[in-house]
């Protein structure tokens, strides 16, 4: 049976485990985790049936595949100290971002075959995108144990590394970001004073999940639905121009935004 390892049981790496068990792709058996105080991994195992370790080298020395799920700055320490009971042929998952292929391979060595992946909390609803890129060594059979579990769970979306921060951007972030637009939405009704905040959030919540329904159509576009909805003349022309005027400068500002603060973080990850 293979053996896989969780390094990290926060936020993504717990979500992880749950789904992949949960979807019946791996045995709780098979899964043996840890966590940086060991509370939140014991507190999995209790909930989820695989075993918490007491430390990151205990995992990762029965692995056969290994996530790492730690902050993006915690990558190298983690992998400073288990790189020495790692398997060769290990399959290494990391989803951390800045943290490049090139990182993962200088810091366990060219035994171990290694993958980034970026899922998306979508993925807490069998919904949404989980980016890969694969590194050097990565055989056919890797790339099919990754695949298989990525689109359990989400659509699996094969990169290059080049586009990771771009493409991150619209999927793992999508989420906040959108929503975030979506608040200020309900929140510029509410500043009118003739609706309450909380009505205001659960409408614009409602219409924007039945319009997300919309879109899975496959023929269905943003224009497509914009069309519908902003007829020629009407009232949601207007607010349509508006949006298409002003958003553009928001957005390249806001992806701008992103891009500097990675360039920070990496900086940080290479030590400089």
């Amino acid at each position: 049976m293979t053996r896989y390892g969780f390094i990290g049981t926060g936020s993504m790496g717990s979500m992880l485990i749950r789904k992949f068990t949960g979807s019946g792709r791996v045995a709780p058996a098979g899964i043996s985790a840890s966590s940086k105080s060991g509370i939140s991994a014991r507190a999995l195992a209790g909930t989820t049936g695989i075993t918490a370790e007491p430390s990151n080298r205990t995992v990762a020395k029965d692995a056969d595949v290994l996530f790492i799920c730690v902050k993006p700055l915690e990558v190298r320490g983690v992998l400073d100290e288990v790189r020495d009971v790692l398997k060769p042929g290990a399959l290494l998952i990391s989803i951390a971002a800045c943290v490049s292929l090139e990182d993962l391979r200088d810091w366990t060595g060219s035994n171990v075959h290694c993958v980034r992946v970026i899922p998306s909390v979508t993925a807490e609803e069998n919904a949404g995108i989980a980016l890969v890129v694969w590194g050097h060594g990565v055989t056919p059979d890797d790339k099919d144990l990754v695949l298989d579990l990525l689109n359990a769970i989400s659509t699996a979306v094969e990169i290059d590394e080049q586009d990771f921060d771009l493409y991150t951007n619209l999927t793992s972030c999508g989420p906040a970001l959108i929503v975030a637009m979506m608040r200020e939405f309900a929140g510029a009704a509410a500043r009118t004073g003739t609706i309450p905040p909380t009505l205001a959030e659960y409408l614009v919540k409602k219409t924007m999940l039945g319009t997300a329904r919309i879109l899975e159509g496959e023929e269905v576009t943003f224009d497509t639905v914009i069309e519908r909805v902003a007829t020629k003349g009407g009232t949601t022309e207007e607010g349509v121009k508006i949006l298409q005027a002003g958003l553009p400068v928001v957005m390249d500002a806001m992806l701008r935004a992103l891009d500097a603060k990675r360039r920070v973080v990496s900086e940080k990850v290479a030590g400089r």
